[in-house]
């Protein structure tokens, strides 16, 4: 089983300081603090054998220090997604420093104040942070909002065709409206569209899954009708710990029960075979 969405938060605020966007941390941000050592300890007692990092941008902006250095220490259990301001001149070239120096495995693009131009994705400059992350061979994980995600997924279309073969990884099912009834149970044209995409995952976690839960919807039918949309190879799971209410050992038993109604080489691909086959080249080599 691997995370591909695992958010830490430093006990350390000298070593890694905080630097939320517009200046504003979040309510109660460190009431949740989750060390990489701390992690290690969740992650072993609910048999999850990997997980990603990636960068929790409330927090700390755009320095994904602390989740580069986590994977540097651990590298057997950990690799590490960084976010890349897309709207600055010089994007194309941290995307090289975060992968090429620092060891990041992927790229994130998503908004980080609200309601904020989405230039970010598709803009003449945010363009190089898809070339540098095409040159390097790594993956881009893009998140949308409810409020962003129409426009976003059209122009992420335009994205795929103008950067063929490039990887890209749609956090949490898109934002689609999960509780919707069935036969769609949310999944919706723009989802759909962009599963043309050979080159396209989507991840989904703990912010449909536990919103399903608490309302006593059954998670199972959403992810089976994705799964018949992407395929098990092109959908993988991930915890938002620390973001998402809940203890690891609930989101990883979420994970769990939302495949438990597929097939069991389905369920082994989307809990660990597509986060092995789009993040692993680390622990490949190993």
């Amino acid at each position: 089983m691997i995370d591909t969405h695992a958010h830490l938060v430093s006990d350390d605020k000298e070593k890694y300081p905080p630097a939320p966007p517009g200046g504003i941390l979040p309510p109660m941000a460190f009431d949740n603090v989750m060390t990489a050592e701390t992690l290690l300890q969740e992650m072993d007692r609910t048999a999850v054998d990997r997980a990603i990092l990636v960068q929790r941008g409330s927090i700390y902006g755009f320095d994904s220090a602390y989740v580069c250095e986590s994977a540097r220490l651990y590298p057997d259990r950990f690799a590490a997604v960084c976010s890349i301001d897309a709207s600055q001149p010089d994007c194309g070239e941290t995307v090289h420093y975060w992968v090429k120096e620092r060891g990041a495995v992927g790229i994130r693009l998503m908004e980080l104040i609200k309601d904020s131009d989405i230039g970010w994705l598709d803009s003449r400059v945010g363009r190089d942070a898809w070339h540098a992350a095409a040159e390097l061979n790594v993956p881009v994980c893009v998140h949308f909002f409810p409020w962003n995600r129409a426009v976003g997924l059209a122009r992420l279309q335009q994205i795929l065709s103008e950067v063929p073969g490039l990887v890209v990884v749609v956090d949490h099912l898109s934002s689609i409206q999960s509780d919707a009834p069935g036969p769609d149970y949310g999944v919706d044209d723009r989802l759909s569209s962009i599963a043309q995409f050979d080159n396209v995952v989507v991840k989904f976690t703990t912010i449909p899954l536990g919103r399903l839960d608490k309302a006593g919807i059954d998670a199972r039918p959403l992810i089976e009708r994705v799964t018949r949309l992407f395929g098990a190879d092109r959908m993988m799971w991930g915890s938002d710990i620390t973001q998402s209410p809940g203890n690891y050992a609930y989101m990883a038993a979420l994970g769990q029960s939302s495949v438990s109604g597929l097939p069991t080489a389905q369920q082994e691909m989307i809990l660990g075979g597509t986060a092995m086959r789009v993040y692993g080249r680390r622990w490949s080599r190993a």
